[in-house]
Parts: C-alpha cells; structure tokens; sequence
C-alpha cells in the first residue's frame, strides 16, 4: 500500500500507471491497425504534456520553495539532472511512437515498446529517488507560506487544464491513489471538476485504455 501524503505521489502514481498501459498495449498491439496507433498516439499526447507540465512546475515553482526551506541543495541538484536524461529519453520514445503512429507496423510497434520501457526505467529511478530523498521533507513544509504559496501558483499556473488533469489522475487510480487525491482536493471538488471539465479526457483519452 502506498501511503500518499501529497500530490506529488498521486502525480507519480498516474506516470507509473500510464507507462505500465503503454507497455502492455504496444505488446498486445494488432499489427497494422491504424486505428489502434491513432488512439496510443492521442494518449501519448496526453501523457506527454501532464509529464512535461508535472517537470515544469518542479524545477521553476516547488524546488525553488523547497530550496528556501533548506532542501539539501545537491540533493535538488541531482534530480535536476534526471530530469534531463528524462527529457532525452521522452524524446527519443516520442520519436519511436511517431515513427509508429505513421506506419503501425509490429516493427515500429515493437520499436516503440523498448523506447517506453527505456523511458519507464528512466523515469522510474527518478520517481523512487524522489519520494525516497526529497518527498518526506517536502510533506513536513506542506504547511509552510512558500510550500502554500508555491500550490496557489501551480493552480493559477494551469486554469484550463485542471479538469483534464483530475480526469487523468483518477482514470484507472487504484483506491490508495484517489484516496490521496481527495485528501489533497475536496471530494465534491474532485468530482465535479474531472466529471465536467475532464470530459473531453474522458471521452478522447479514457477510452482508449476501455
């Protein structure tokens, strides 16, 4: 059982599970249905921006804030460094899934497959070295004014995706995870906001893990 106890973690646990997805459906993937790559490629899409956005909202919002509450800055430096060698290997799965999406051969299918598992490595070493090092003095500032005030910048930050990104979150969450989110956002805000504002989530991305 994980035991969540920020965001964070529960942004975490949605890249781990979209990866596991990714994974299992390019393995099982119908070789040459252009339809089935269209769909990987919508959620690819996806997965892309919350992981970029994610990334973003570390390095230019939260890190800095944790930084100012005495973060072990070497620490801090090391996963800015991953998050580099995660950005190449977002970069070269992007190119393998849209070499893919443009012929949905079992080849380039294939092809595709080792580039989301270099990238699940990669991104999973960085994950566990974060919650692991950095996550448990996060959790502890949870409360302080730079910690609040890094959260309401992150939410102003992204006015207009917040519905898909709930939406995402909770797209094939197991218990533990949407536990967590709603410890974080007030049920009633979660559900609203996912079920309204995530409905082009729903309809567009949801579906093609259905």
């Amino acid at each position: 059982m994980t035991e969540h106890q920020s965001m964070n973690t529960v942004i975490h646990a949605a890249i781990r599970r979209d990866l596991g997805r990714f994974d299992q459906a390019l393995s099982a993937f119908p070789a040459g249905s252009q339809s089935r790559a269209d769909q990987l490629a919508t959620a690819w899409e996806n997965f892309t921006f919350q992981l970029h956005h994610h990334h973003s909202d570390e390095e230019t919002i939260f890190w800095p804030a944790l930084r100012s509450l005495g973060a072990d800055e070497p620490m801090v430096a090391d996963l800015a460094s991953e998050h580099a060698r995660m950005l190449e290997a977002l970069d070269s799965a992007g190119e393998a899934m849209k070499a893919f999406k443009a012929d949905p051969s079992a080849e380039n299918a294939a092809a595709a497959r080792t580039g989301v598992a270099a990238l699940a490595s990669t991104v999973g070493d960085h994950l566990d070295h974060e919650e692991r090092d950095l996550e448990p003095f996060a959790v502890a500032q949870k409360g302080s004014a730079p910690m609040k005030a890094a959260a309401k910048s992150v939410r102003k930050a992204h006015q207009g995706n917040t519905g898909a990104f709930f939406a995402w979150l909770l797209d094939g969450a197991d218990a533990d995870a949407a536990r967590g989110l709603r410890q974080e956002i007030p049920p009633p805000v979660v559900f609203v906001i996912s079920r309204v504002a995530g409905r082009r989530y729903t309809r567009t991305v949801a579906t093609v893990w259905a």
